[in-house]
């Protein structure tokens, strides 16, 4: 199936590693030019090194701390100025940690935010003027099923994918009637480098043993396993393409059957 994305450019945020890094490489495979952005500018060269392309295709690579409003703006200039436009957004940047609701002091509160939902906002602010112009555009954010489900201990988790899951409904209703598409995807438990970092955590805050966190998680999945990058990539490239061109403010799971909520 052609996706018609030749020709249309990427900007894909969390793009160094795991699931961002798979999301630039299915977007390359279906003949889109990318451009993918991380903080840490080395392993973002080594990653972009890596990246394969399909035809004509094109992959670059900008450093930017989406902490940063003038970094953000900087980055969506930058993809602009190397490929001339840009149609696609994939907000896949932003891990948020689990923590005991005890150990969120005052302070910690107002920064809880920068982990995820203020980024893909800065990101939002600055692509959108440019999508508004071309006529067609499409925005994937990446949220999470903490965001429909609370924990005890996913308090910050909970907080950031839900505000992403408001967000992007309400933005797809603001960007409808320009042609700019705008919907969520939501992964769970997904065989990557993060996804160990959480595993620990976790472990950490319950004082249970690693492998019996591994294997608690594990169990909440009908299919009986993790889920792969490229499964959850392969489903935000479906979104960015004309085949999805009646897909509006929806949330996509890619979950292994997690999510039991209708």
């Amino acid at each position: 199936m052609d996706f018609g994305l030749k020709g249309k450019v990427a900007l894909v945020t969390g793009g160094s590693r795991g699931v961002g890094c798979a999301i630039a490489q299915a977007l390359l495979d279906e003949g889109a030019d990318v451009m993918i952005t991380a903080r840490d500018p080395q392993r973002l060269a080594a990653t972009r090194d890596r990246l394969t392309c399909c035809g004509t295709a094109e992959v670059h690579a900008v450093a930017a701390d989406l902490e940063d409003d003038d970094a953000v703006r900087a980055m969506v200039q930058a993809t602009i100025e190397q490929f001339g436009h840009f149609d696609i957004l994939v907000n896949a940047a932003g891990s948020v940690n689990p923590a005991d609701f005890a150990s969120l002091t005052e302070a910690a509160w107002p920064a809880l935010f920068e982990q995820k939902l203020n980024g893909y906002v800065r990101c939002l602010r600055h692509a959108i003027p440019h999508l508004k112009t071309r006529g067609w555009g499409r925005i994937i954010n990446l949220a999470g099923v903490g965001g429909r489900e609370a924990g005890a201990i996913t308090i910050p988790v909970g907080l950031n994918n839900a505000a992403v899951l408001n967000l992007t409904k309400s933005i797809a209703l603001l960007m409808a009637p320009y042609n700019v598409l705008v919907n969520a995807v939501v992964p769970h438990i997904i065989d990557t480098d993060r996804q160990d970092e959480t595993m620990r955590l976790l472990a950490e805050l319950t004082g249970k043993p690693e492998a019996t966190i591994r294997e608690e998680r594990l169990k909440k999945l009908p299919l009986g396993r993790m889920g792969r990058a490229e499964e959850v990539a392969s489903v935000v490239a479906f979104l960015a393409s004309e085949r999805a061109s009646f897909v509006v403010g929806a949330a996509w799971h890619v979950d292994g059957g997690a999510y039991h909520g209708i």
